[in-house]
């Protein structure tokens, strides 16, 4: 029979495994499964829940002093070296938040983005040329190439004349990809998520940065998929890194852009090859160019009116493509980034979302503001290689509950 547990009766061991199983697990109830079938410690998800969510905001408290040493500029890195080079990668996830005030269920019940950032030690190769000038097969493959955009943007393969809105929920995998991921190598990897906004998101990357004395690095890298508000955090708090915009993004917008800009699958195909080899070698400009001719070639755009076009013109997706190159042109130069040894894509990134999402997203995932928000820390906390949970279950403040006895113990006493 397994041990029974209530909030007001545990050791720290025991909550140690309570609250590493209601991290890991997709849900509490699974958490409390798990704790019964394998640590034979019986506890109600409910218990479960309320423990975690404690611990949860003890973090999240932790988290908010570090940020506001850091805006007093009294934040001191926890260790002396300087990283040989430091990455910093950012995107958005996804889960459903209640309504204000609303109890337990599904009450008005909306879909958010939690923002995440992924902070990198990582090794680094610098080359005297580019060390991988021509694009990858795995880019030239496309069936890889479709079940790849499938998995970033939901679209379809070319031979769909429409792109769908809802992203799919898995990317396709391949060895060849997987080997392009380790380059280069991460080491050390922690994690930073919340549901507030990129202004105040920013400060809590900027002070986990410091923190593990990104700002000494030799080299710095910050990675994102093109998004406005991630370069207006990167200038804010990043600016002395190199900015660049993944590179499997940039494919997601020439596929889209090539299948507005030619009918029939095989001349849409060509058209993708062609950007996709020419952004891969530095010649984003050629592109520009082309989608500029494209679009001109096709009935003139009513003045001011691209945002009333239906969402599958032509002439409104031909402009959204050349408005997300000319934004990002300069952030976008691939040859340098692998001559120097810099990172080129965010996969980790994209496989780090997914990890938050396993943890918070779902259709009957509901989870109030404050929830949402300790749950991202115990996640974020349990994901990172750094410690950062066990340190903190050794050195959190006293718990107002008592500590656990064994029901032995209690018999001898």
């Amino acid at each position: 029979m397994g041990l029974r547990l209530s909030p007001h009766n545990y050791s720290p061991s025991v909550l140690s495994k309570i609250v590493r199983s209601s991290a890991r697990e997709p849900s509490f109830q699974e958490a409390s499964d798990v704790l019964e079938d394998l640590a034979e410690l019986t506890i109600s998800p409910r218990q479960a829940s309320h423990i975690a969510h404690e611990v949860g905001q003890q973090l999240q408290t932790q988290r908010d002093q570090q940020v506001e040493e850091f805006q007093a500029h009294t934040l001191q890195p926890r260790i002396e070296t300087h990283p040989a080079l430091a990455v910093v990668e950012v995107d958005g996830g996804r889960l459903q938040i209640r309504g204000q005030g609303d109890g337990p269920g599904a009450h008005d019940a909306s879909w958010c983005e939690d923002k995440i950032a992924m902070l990198a030690t990582a090794a680094i190769t610098p080359s005297d040329s580019d060390p991988e000038p021509d694009l990858p097969d795995c880019y030239r493959d496309r069936e890889y190439v479709e079940g790849l955009i499938r998995g970033m943007s939901g679209a379809g393969p070319m031979g769909e004349p429409t792109l769908p809105t809802e992203p799919a929920v898995d990317s396709t995998t391949s060895a060849v990809e997987d080997e392009l991921r380790k380059k280069p190598e991460l080491l050390v990897r922690t994690y930073v998520a919340t549901t507030c906004c990129s202004e105040h998101f920013g400060p809590m990357v900027a002070a986990a940065a410091h923190r593990r004395n990104f700002m000494n690095a030799l080299n710095r890298a910050f990675v994102g998929d093109g998004s406005a508000w991630i370069w207006k955090l990167h200038k804010q708090y990043f600016p002395t890194f190199e900015a660049i915009v993944d590179f499997l993004h940039v494919l997601g917008h020439l596929f889209a852009a090539a299948k507005a800009g030619a009918t029939g699958s095989e001349a849409r195909w060509e058209l993708f090859q062609g950007w996709a080899e020419a952004c891969w070698k530095g010649h984003v400009h050629r592109v520009i160019e082309q989608l500029h001719a494209l679009r001109d070639n096709l009935e003139p755009l009513p003045d001011g009116e691209v945002e009333r076009l239906a969402d599958d013109d032509p002439r409104r997706i031909l402009s959204q493509e050349i408005g997300y190159l000319e934004h990002n042109q300069e952030r976008m130069n691939y040859p340098r980034y692998r001559q120097q040894g810099l990172p080129w894509t965010s996969s980790h990134m994209e496989s780090t979302v997914k990890l938050f999402n396993r943890r918070v997203k779902g259709s009957e995932k509901f989870w109030g503001q404050s929830g949402a928000e300790s749950m991202l820390q115990l996640r974020a906390a349990f994901l990172s290689e750094d410690d950062r949970l066990e340190r903190h279950l050794k050195t959190r403040p006293q718990s107002p509950f008592r500590s656990y006895k064994t029901r032995e113990n209690r018999k001898a006493a």
